[in-house]
């Protein structure tokens, strides 16, 4: 009688193979699957960091911003300007120290000339150090307007009609939202000395700062001065906010006329 045998024989080189390969398989899958998780996980984040806020929100928010400043440097250049004005300003650079109070270095048009003058304002006093002597004046950046808020930049940015969605932008390097729209020239009146046509329209852009909500930068195409075109840009930039800032009035005694005022950061 024989004896019956089992033989157990171990797994082909085939099956290894199969389950060597439903392995990786496997792994892959999951590998794939938290790829495309950190994939949209990251969109969300990006999406939800990048939306543009409401615009007429970081208007108002805009607006609140700049009537909490106690200070700041401006900037102002006037591409092809109006010559009906009293004294054009092709660009005007310096500090306003809130309510009433402001210096700049700036060229204007004078006789048909471009020439160097420096400007003083300290409440309804104007000063402008004009071929050496300072003289008093009427009729230049008043800071009383500027600081207005039914008049100077935060009526300017309420007054924006139709503003467009807010997209991301820069200005000296500062995150900000651009937005655009028009702009009725009246409420530029205080800063200009108003003389656009009645019933003109400009374009207006402006950069909100994304952290501090405050404008960064002002720029208004077409006639807001008399003598304007539609060619006619301002660009109006301002910084510094909330700098230590002395603005003095200019003492010119006669036997000393060209004397420099006092101003300090």
């Amino acid at each position: 009688m024989r004896s019956e045998q089992t033989t157990i024989r171990s797994p082909g080189k085939g099956h290894q193979a199969g389950i060597v390969l439903s392995t990786r398989r496997s792994l892959l899958g999951q590998a794939g699957f938290l790829f495309l998780l950190i994939l949209l996980l990251a969109a969300c984040g990006n999406s939800s960091s990048s939306q543009s806020p409401d615009a007429n929100q970081l208007i108002k928010d805009a607006q609140a911003a700049i009537q909490r400043v106690t200070s700041y440097h401006f900037k102002l250049v006037t591409d092809n300007p109006g010559t009906g004005a009293k004294l054009p300003i092709i660009s005007a650079e310096g500090d306003i120290l809130v309510p009433d109070k402001l210096k700049a270095n700036a060229n204007a048009l004078f006789v048909g000339n471009i020439v160097q003058v420096q400007i003083i304002a300290i409440g309804n006093q104007q000063y402008i150090l004009l071929f050496g002597a300072w003289q008093k004046t009427t009729g230049l950046l008043d800071p009383r307007t500027l600081s207005d808020p039914q008049k100077g930049v935060s009526s300017i940015l309420g007054h924006i009609q139709n503003p467009s969605t807010p997209s991301d932008s820069t200005v000296g390097g500062k995150p900000c939202w651009k937005i655009n729209g028009k702009l009725d020239p009246a409420y530029l009146a205080g800063i200009t000395g108003g003389g656009a046509p009645a019933g003109s329209t400009d374009d207006i852009s402006s950069c909100i700062g994304k952290t501090d909500k405050l404008p960064y930068q002002i720029i208004i195409k077409g006639p807001a001065a008399a003598g304007d075109t539609n060619k006619t840009v301002r660009t109006f930039t301002l910084s510094n906010f909330g700098e230590q800032v002395t603005i003095e009035a200019p003492i010119a005694p006669a036997s000393t006329p060209t004397l420099t005022p006092s101003v300090t950061h």
